[in-house]
């Protein structure tokens, strides 16, 4: 286990619930089996397979799985099927279909087809930081993590949670990096990968350069840095977004070697091991971001 990407919601207010109290409203909301005629479905799993626990507790960090199973039903398959059904009826019945009928044909042959159509599993990981009242989840799309979230308010009846905001403005921030690395946070350096936006949209992206080369800052006097790759304490790395998110985690050699140093008995135990190697390390970086960005979770009504 090895969160890649990370998109943070922040809570005012302590999580009201504890660890065997999440297993219990997990283990009611897990994710069903998706029915012959059902386009998906969605819930939570172990994090485990063969394990029947559905939340994994290491160091103050609470980790679960959501899951969502679709069926695999391609748009050209329905419109090939559809095209030949209209066509049919023209030849028939010597009539034209129109898009009333054609809608009404085009959902009758996605009934058919779901029985046989394929289905794709899909898992993602959620760290909660009880300490730091912080929800991780190891998803690069906001939408996708937004689902999530839905999910797990669903099954604790409430979560009132908020995105990370920057009291002041990160592209700001992210150029100051670039032209002096000694105004970083403590403990970040500045990496070998970067972005620049103009208003329009327009993007320049730098991948395995020194940053500080004067052809590279030069894009700061028309665009903006939006993204910037960073390195904390010598034990990850990963790409900033203007957001906050954080993206393409990867572990550098010091955490590298403490990973592959654990030494457990069995699968429950080495991801206890890695939940709370990685989650220990995820909190320090995000406290130091946080900071430096004065970022604090709103006061929101529950939800």
């Amino acid at each position: 286990m090895w969160i890649k990407n990370l998109t943070v919601f922040l809570g005012a207010e302590p999580f009201p619930w504890s660890a065997a109290e999440l297993e219990e409203r997990l283990d009611e909301h897990r994710c069903p089996p998706c029915g012959r005629q059902s386009l998906s479905s969605e819930g939570f799993v172990p994090p485990l397979k063969g394990e029947d626990r559905m939340v994994v507790v290491a160091d103050g960090f609470l980790y679960c799985v959501h899951q969502e199973i679709a069926r695999l039903l391609p748009g050209p398959v329905i419109k090939e099927e559809l095209d030949e059904k209209v066509e049919q009826i023209r030849e028939q019945e010597g009539r034209p279909v129109g898009r009333r009928e054609r809608a009404e044909l085009k959902d009758q042959i996605t009934f058919e087809l779901l029985p046989r159509a394929f289905t794709r599993s899909r898992r993602t990981g959620v760290l909660i930081d009880l300490e730091r009242r912080r929800i991780l989840v190891d998803s690069a799309s906001d939408s996708r993590a937004e689902q999530i979230v839905a999910a797990l308010r669903k099954a604790v009846d409430s979560l009132p949670v908020t995105r990370p905001a920057a009291a002041s403005a990160t592209t700001a921030a992210f150029g100051e990096w670039l032209r002096d690395p000694a105004s970083l946070p403590e403990g970040f350096t500045i990496g070998d990968r970067c972005e620049f936006k103009d208003g329009d949209g327009a993007s320049v992206r730098i991948t395995a350069l020194d940053l500080g080369r004067e052809e590279i800052l030069a894009h700061l006097e028309q665009l903006a840095a939006v993204k910037v790759n960073l390195c904390w304490n010598d034990e990850m790395e990963f790409d900033l977004q203007q957001d906050l998110a954080v993206k393409r985690l990867k572990p550098l050699d010091l955490i590298q070697e403490n990973i592959d140093n654990i030494n457990a008995e069995d699968a429950l135990e080495e991801l206890m091991a890695r939940l709370s190697l990685q989650g220990a390390t995820l909190r320090a970086a995000l406290d130091s971001l946080y900071d430096y960005f004065e970022v604090k979770a709103e006061s929101i009504g529950a939800a």
